[in-house]
């Protein structure tokens, strides 16, 4: 949800005399048939509906019934959002929701001002910076997080003979993100800050695990928290290939 996904917010119809919100929470994937499980798994035990969409490259969830988007309010009052920009989200689709004339004007400005206090919140959170910030319910937020925004990357040279691999993952402006992640993996790496050079004044963040260490982690994390999706098929070739060149978790545990 907080990789792929978005909360959107429009009004009912022009024609109609009293406006309400309509509400719209969406998560779309490349078309693979493991991302089509996955979504499906989704709809299994929360509701909406799964299409597909854009000439058939993309597989979407979308949950825009009332009781659907109830649903899932729920659950993100149990697990509260993560990112600031998806908490934005929320924020003005809560306070829309129950509405029953909206002023169109009021409307677009609430709209236009949603990330107004996104800067404040990522503040806050920044210092944040200690495992025991981090909430409970991390580990399987992460590997959702991981199935949309992570990459699993093996490295070989001209005669095939692996020169690195390297677990890596970026997000634009929520470093808290990045930080938790590095204290979640016991990681001493550099959370990397990239050159601001997009119209949107974005800063880009990224962040590496490459030692054995870290992979015994991160096998470990998988392990018990799955993914689900299309990024499977990497991990499990980035997992098997340290797994058949000794590089095995038990080994390295004992």
């Amino acid at each position: 949800m907080e990789g792929d996904g978005t909360i959107t917010v429009d009004l009912s119809n022009k024609l109609e005399k009293r406006k309400t919100a309509r509400i719209r929470i969406i998560i779309s994937l490349l078309n693979h048939k493991e991302n089509f499980y996955m979504l499906n798994k989704i709809k299994d035990y929360i509701g909406g509906r799964v299409a597909i969409e854009r000439k058939d490259k993309y597989i979407t969830w979308i949950a825009n019934s009332k009781l659907d988007v109830i649903k899932v309010l729920l659950i993100l009052t149990k697990y509260p959002l993560l990112t600031v920009k998806k908490q934005c989200q929320l924020d003005f689709a809560k306070k829309c929701m129950w509405k029953k004339d909206l002023n169109l004007s009021q409307f677009i400005i609430d709209r236009n001002n949603k990330y107004n206090n996104k800067d404040s919140m990522l503040q806050m959170l920044v210092a944040k910076n200690n495992i025991e910030d981090i909430p409970s319910y991390f580990p399987a937020w992460l590997s959702g997080f991981i199935e949309a925004e992570g990459n699993f990357n093996l490295f070989f040279n001209e005669n095939n003979i692996l020169r690195h691999s390297k677990f890596s993952i970026g997000q634009n402006d929520e470093i808290h993100i990045l930080n938790w992640i590095k204290l979640y993996f016991k990681s001493n790496n550099a959370i990397i800050k990239d050159k601001v050079i997009n119209k949107n004044n974005y800063q880009y963040y990224r962040f590496y695990l490459y030692n054995k260490e870290s992979r015994i982690l991160i096998f470990e994390h998988f392990d018990k928290y799955p993914l689900l999706g299309y990024k499977n098929i990497s991990y499990k070739k980035f997992y098997d290939y340290h797994n058949k060149n000794n590089i095995s978790i038990k080994k390295n545990i004992s």
